[in-house]
């Protein structure tokens, strides 16, 4: 009987709370702090040449039958690796290489028997490039499509010769997709033909057939050089083509999906000669043997230089020790990834063929382009390290760390233009086979999954004592960061994880679904996602897409904190947890989420997390997401205020008449305990200053203000 009168009295002091502050709403007071900073690098500090005792020089124009001098440098970056190999003394050693690209033809490799203590570093203020791209520079004038074009003849003997990555200028090239602008929708998915697993047929149903509508189809040339991205749930699928029927709209793959499709799914065909038309497009039409490219302004055929990418993997580092890389550009590698099958294919597609059982299935990466290979992999190795160091165009994965490799760094580096994830730091929780002790800091990471739309600006699957911290990351398909590997409450070696200061924004961009700007997996006790700013996370826009949030703690997540984190401008909601338990979420801005501030999914039977101390507004949205009973998460002394509706704010999962809860119904339910309905008093919300007034309602509640830019101050403009 007393919790039934101690909601009563809760519902009665609410209004009596929204009708004092309708009446006398409080005057603001700004105080002139808290302005956006810009975003600058720290410089990298070059430092003095010294050439020590048993350094080793490296120049474009060298010799490696040279000592390694300074007057007398070696020619190869393999050279230098094979000469340090006779050196058994401990000291740190420096490799300095000389301005120029330094093209590697076959992957470097590292292993134990290399000398350990060495840095590889750019001489100072010179500039140095690692590329797997070959220089093409001999071009006759034709024509393609009725378009001006250049036409450099290229010897094609085998798949080997075949490259997929062009660039320009320190740039990718794009092929030529079909259709031009926009997307094509699925027709008809023929369920009937697909694989459908024991479980998981909802999502996981594999096809290698659709239907497209007739009017979308042509008959490409070289259709096995083509081919189809489906973009439909957290997946982008990319598929070589077999055939196309243009008369019935049948489209067959030479690899099943991983993941169902379904009608009015996403889709476009990617390298399509017959599309070929816009300056600075390529193709390579290997029938002919011929490439062909569509000139921009001020190019001839005497002054274009373009460089195709040969190499697709520069490093490896097994068992490796003590090796750090300093101010090293790492460049323009290729990608093969999709066009290697195995058996044989017919025109037959029951989920009995043989094609479901012989067919290659390693490029079904059905998240977070798990599967894609590392230009820089690094594997059960100790102190790697990569500082002010530049990953561009690169077209996997740029860095690896895997296998129990521990203790590495990666400072103050750029990640631009990845194909995939910028940077992956993975384990194995079946082995316990975990790596530990990986800093990534300081970094600036945009243009990631360009080539793997699903990809991540960082992803971390099974690792423990991690720092993720001060980095920004922006512009990507998919998720910025993302931590743990573990559906549901099992056993999940990640812990400790410290997500701390990073600038996260214009990530999704409408492209794909179920996405966060963080977002986390498994039990991580001891893991923190602390002093982030979040912005501009879009989902899918199309009738199937969902799932646009800043902070995302899906599927059992559990045993972290979250505090301190500016979240704002999400398609969906702010925050979201799917189901977990015993997280901490406190002293955090969750603001103007298009589909309102907060979300739990999933009921359980305990306690999903503890939120207190945060301020949520909206602007004409919902507070609360959720249509259950209490006893779901507990919630104390949080601020709410709805910019549209003032001090009367509602939850439930829309803001319809029919659907929406108001304060007395979310009481009644035990939520809203000890909650303040007020303005917080921002500087200007709607123009993302979130500097609070001095007397702001949610100062005096007990939140606690902290500098929000501080953690992003060192990274790039």
């Amino acid at each position: 009987m007393s919790a039934f009168f101690s909601r009563i009295r809760a519902v009665i002091l609410s209004i009596i709370t929204m009708i004092s502050l309708a009446l006398f709403p409080p005057e603001p007071i700004v105080p002139e702090f808290g302005e956006t900073a810009k975003q600058v690098k720290t410089a990298f500090d070059e430092g003095e040449f010294i050439m020590g005792s048993n350094d080793l020089i490296v120049s474009a124009d060298g010799n490696d039958s040279n000592p390694g001098t300074l007057e007398a440098p070696l020619k190869t970056f393999e050279k230098a690796k094979e000469i340090l190999k006779s050196d058994s003394s401990d000291e740190t050693v420096t490799v300095w290489f000389r301005k120029g690209a330094y093209f590697i033809d076959n992957t470097v490799e590292f292993t134990a028997d290399d000398r350990s203590n060495v840095i590889y570093r750019s001489y100072p203020d010179e500039e140095v490039s690692f590329t797997g791209a070959k220089e093409i520079s001999e071009w006759s004038e034709g024509t393609v499509n009725g378009v001006d074009a250049f036409v450099a003849n290229v010897e094609i003997n085998s798949d080997e010769d075949y490259f997929h990555s062009l660039f320009k200028d320190g740039r990718r090239l794009s092929r030529p997709n079909y259709p031009k602008t926009g997307v094509l929708k699925i027709a008809d998915p023929k369920t009937d033909e697909a694989m459908v697993p024991e479980s998981e047929a909802n999502f996981f149903t594999n096809s290698a057939v659709f239907y497209a509508h007739k009017q979308d189809v042509l008959n490409f040339s070289n259709i096995k050089d083509v081919d189809v991205r489906i973009m439909h749930f957290w997946c982008d699928e990319l598929l070589p083509l077999h055939s196309i029927d243009t008369e019935t709209g049948r489209v067959e793959t030479r690899k099943p999906t991983a993941m169902t499709v379904r009608v009015d799914d996403n889709y476009v065909f990617e390298n399509v000669k017959e599309a070929l038309s816009q300056p600075g497009e390529w193709y390579l039409d290997r029938s002919e043997g011929k490439l062909y490219y569509i000139p921009e302004a001020g190019d001839t055929v005497e002054n274009t230089v373009l460089y195709a990418g040969k190499t697709e993997k520069l490093l490896s580092l097994n068992n490796a020790k003590n090796i750090t890389f300093r101010g090293i550009n790492f460049e323009c590698t290729d990608w093969d990834y999709i066009g290697k099958t195995d058996g044989t294919y017919n025109n037959e597609f029951p989920a009995t063929h043989p094609l479901f059982k012989n067919l290659n299935y390693n490029s079904n990466h059905t998240q977070a382009a798990y599967e894609t290979p590392a230009a820089i992999n690094i594997s059960a190795s100790d102190s790697i390290n990569f500082v002010d160091c530049l990953f561009k165009n690169i077209s996997y994965t740029a860095l690896k760390f895997e296998n129990a490799s521990k203790n590495c760094t990666v400072e103050s580096s750029e990640f631009n233009e990845i194909g995939a994830n910028a940077i992956f730091i993975d384990g194995n929780k079946e082995t316990n086979v975990i790596s530990e002790n990986i800093t990534v800091k300081d970094c600036h990471i945009t243009k990631y999954g360009r080539i793997f739309n699903n990809a991540i600006g960082i992803l971390l699957t099974h690792a423990i004592d991690c720092e993720l911290s001060n980095n920004e990351i922006h512009e990507g398909w998919y998720t910025g960061i993302s931590v743990g590997w573990t559906w549901g409450y099992g056993h999940n070696p990640t812990n400790n994880i410290k997500i701390c200061n990073n600038l996260i924004y214009d990530i999704g961009n409408g492209w794909l679904s179920d996405m966060g700007g963080i977002y986390t997996l498994g039990i991580q006790p001891d893991t923190v996602i602390s002093g982030n700013v979040i912005h501009n996370v879009g989902c899918d826009e199309g009738s199937y897409g969902y799932g646009g949030w800043g902070i995302y703690l899906d599927e059992g997540s559990s045993g972290m904190l979250v505090e301190n984190n500016l979240v704002y401008d999400c398609s969906s909601q702010t925050f979201h947890q799917h189901y977990g338990k015993d997280n901490v979420i406190r002293n955090n801005i969750f603001a103007l989420g298009e589909e309102g501030a907060f979300r739990i999914t999933k009921y359980s039977d305990h306690n999903a997390l503890t939120l207190t101390n945060n301020i949520f507004v909206t602007d004409n949205a919902t507070m609360y997401a959720l249509l259950t009973d209490a006893d779901w998460f507990v919630d104390d002394s949080n601020i709410y205020w709805d910019y549209e509706n003032g001090a009367t704010v509602y939850s439930g999962d829309s803001m319809s008449f029919f659907e929406r809860k108001s304060i007395p119904s979310m009481v009644a339910r035990g939520y809203y305990n000890n909650a303040v309905f007020a303005d917080p008093l921002f500087k200007d919300a709607k123009n993302h200053n979130f500097t609070l007034a001095l007397n702001s309602p949610a100062i005096e509640m007990g939140f606690k203000p902290w500098d929000y830019n501080a953690g992003t101050k060192t990274l790039f403009e």
